[in-house]
């Protein structure tokens, strides 16, 4: 057999060979995406993406431990200097919100709010959400719900919070379309704000901050501080963001063998928090990249640490799965019927997403 003729059969069958590995690489990645997209509907959420199941974990004992002893609020979230009391601002309180909701693409969203002062001398967390019967509003910014948690001492930590909430809702309505940077946009702004005031009382307070927006292309979330953003779909309940304070640093030194977890649970600098707005810079912020598609039947929580640390995450997941018109009201008072002692402020928003 002529040199030329061996060689062009060898060069075709390479060729063959080439194109069999290809098509059997197709055919596995085909069918890993489907046994993915068969897995995003049943909820089984790849934690790798930010997000997995709220279950009972290490940090529910440590709450259910602390609720049994009673020393769940002992230490403050932060140690700070008192500032010159002033009266907060009485602008946010449980508001009567339309019935038929907003309407968004083919779902249907209702915002449902409720809030106590718990056993606390005020009331130091402050929430704002978007007026729905604002079409203008819906068609260029979707709906916005903000929940912050003050701290700082007396009336520092109530300042600090309802003065994050407004600036940070007046920057989201004010920026552009909603997206991630325009909740960063109105994040630092609210940040800057709350910054200046500090300083202006000549000592520091701060708030944590919770937000999110959603819009006919899904949901966008931001966070620094401890309070807490839930999906809830199909009887199961997700945390999006994670906690910015000690304790989670010392789940990263019980990972590396440096502590045990019992030791983590018991450190007494482990509610401090680690990233707030008021510091120059905040340390740590939580936020999705791309916005999570929402579907018929979903339900997104945004809360203040009074409602988690003193509920386990399957009670607040049951009230969810069986309030579908009024769970932000059945969440609080499930709260405080815990009689915990030094009870926090407690606020939670709903959001519910039906079908149209």
């Amino acid at each position: 057999m002529p040199v030329e003729l061996l060689l062009l059969f060898c060069f075709v069958g390479a060729g063959v060979l080439m194109c069999v590995a290809i098509l059997t690489i197709n055919i596995a990645m085909a069918q890993r995406a489907r046994q993915l997209a068969a897995q995003a509907d049943e909820g089984e959420w790849d934690e790798q993406d930010g997000w997995g199941e709220y279950d009972d974990g290490p940090l529910p004992e440590q709450r259910e431990q602390e609720e049994a002893e009673g020393d769940g609020e002992e230490q403050p979230p932060v140690q700070l200097p008192p500032v010159r009391p002033e009266p907060p601002q009485p602008i946010f309180s449980p508001l009567d919100l339309p019935e038929a909701g907003a309407v968004l693409g083919s779902l249907r969203l209702q915002v449902d709010n409720a809030q106590a002062q718990g056993a606390r001398a005020e009331q130091q967390d402050a929430f704002a959400i978007t007026p729905l019967e604002e079409a203008r509003v819906l068609q260029s910014h979707g709906v916005m719900a903000v929940v912050c948690d003050g701290m700082g001492g007396l009336e520092g930590g109530a300042r600090a919070a309802n003065t994050a909430a407004v600036q940070f809702m007046r920057a989201y309505l004010e920026g552009g379309a909603p997206d991630a940077e325009a909740l960063h946009e109105a994040l630092d702004q609210a940040n800057d704000r709350v910054y200046e005031l500090a300083s202006g009382l000549e000592g520091r307070l701060g708030t944590t901050l919770v937000a999110a927006a959603v819009s006919r292309k899904g949901l966008w979330f931001i966070s620094v501080g401890d309070s807490h953003i839930y999906l809830h779909r199909k009887g199961k309940l997700y945390q999006l963001n994670r906690d910015h304070n000690y304790y989670a640093e010392l789940l990263e030194q019980v990972e590396q063998g440096k502590i045990t977890l019992e030791e983590a649970r018991r450190h007494p600098e482990r509610a401090h928090l680690t990233s707030f707005l008021g510091q120059k810079t905040p340390a740590l912020v939580d936020a999705n990249a791309e916005p999570l598609a929402l579907r018929p039947g979903d339900r997104v929580l945004l809360c203040s640490d009074g409602l988690f640390k003193t509920l386990p995450a399957r009670t607040m997941q049951e009230i969810l799965t069986q309030e579908r018109e009024s769970a932000a009201q059945a969440l609080v008072d499930a709260a405080l019927e815990v009689n915990k002692p030094r009870q926090d402020n407690v606020t939670a928003v709903v959001l519910y997403l039906d079908q149209l």
